[in-house]
């Protein structure tokens, strides 16, 4: 009998992320969770997951990613969940360099950074995967100048994905880019908002933080093997439908 693979998801104290380390968990994985702070809701959703490792560590610091993540011990499946942006430009002379550049530190180099620490031990055993967590916004035909610093963070994040695709042959790189779903943010959306977000899909709601986590974990299943240096777009057909 195989042993569980571990997995190490990143973001993992609320929304999407922990669903999907309470998804994998029931699934029989050796669930990591991640948190940049050891908040209140990463030891809430620690103490929910019986059995689950949390660690925590700045994703844009490469040497304390590197640190606590070498404590770990062997990674199977990498899921880069964590990120973050700003929204609500309103003119290209909104963007500030310290809002830009925080993007990119977090979901780009912070993404680099705990592949860097994980890969190596990656390539020394089989069915390993990475999992990149993107956006609708980092889709050229999607981006908008609202997120216009945060669109070009996730376009790097599915370059990133297909590039080391290529490169490492033996570990499955993939991303997701998720559409609109139900988390803490979609609570600050006026209700004309919600509504034409659900109107601009073909499905004709907003997508649950599960249906994210299923794409997720399928792409980490054997049952995936096939699929590497893929952007899956998991929007409800937004991306056909439009506004």
């Amino acid at each position: 009998m195989n042993s569980p693979q571990t997995i190490l998801i990143t973001g993992s104290s609320r929304g999407i992320g922990k669903v999907i380390a309470q998804n994998a968990a029931a699934k029989g994985y050796n669930v990591i969770i991640h948190g940049r702070t050891d908040s209140k809701e990463l030891n809430q959703t620690h103490q929910e997951i019986p059995g689950s490792t949390k660690t925590v560590f700045d994703i844009s610091d490469r040497p304390a990613t590197h640190q606590a993540i070498a404590k770990l011990g062997p990674i199977d499946v990498l899921v880069n969940n964590a990120g973050m942006g700003h929204a609500g430009l309103k003119d290209i002379s909104d963007v500030t360099d310290e809002h830009a550049l925080e993007e990119y530190s977090v979901n780009v180099l912070g993404t680099l950074h705990c592949i860097q620490a994980v890969l190596p031990g990656m390539l020394k055993r089989e069915n390993c995967s990475v999992i990149n967590v993107a956006s609708i916004k980092g889709h050229a035909n999607l981006a908008t100048l609202s997120s216009l610093t945060y669109a070009a963070s996730k376009t790097s994040v599915i370059a990133i994905t297909k590039a080391l695709a290529k490169a490492y042959p033996k570990v499955r790189f993939n991303s997701v880019s998720p559409g609109y779903v139900e988390t803490d943010m979609a609570t600050d959306w006026s209700p004309d908002t919600y509504e034409r977000i659900k109107q601009g899909t073909i499905a004709g709601r907003i997508a649950q933080p599960e249906e994210i986590a299923g794409m997720i974990l399928f792409l980490a299943s054997t049952e995936a093997g096939y699929i590497t240096g893929t952007d899956i777009l998991v929007d409800g057909g937004y991306a056909i439908k439009g506004k």
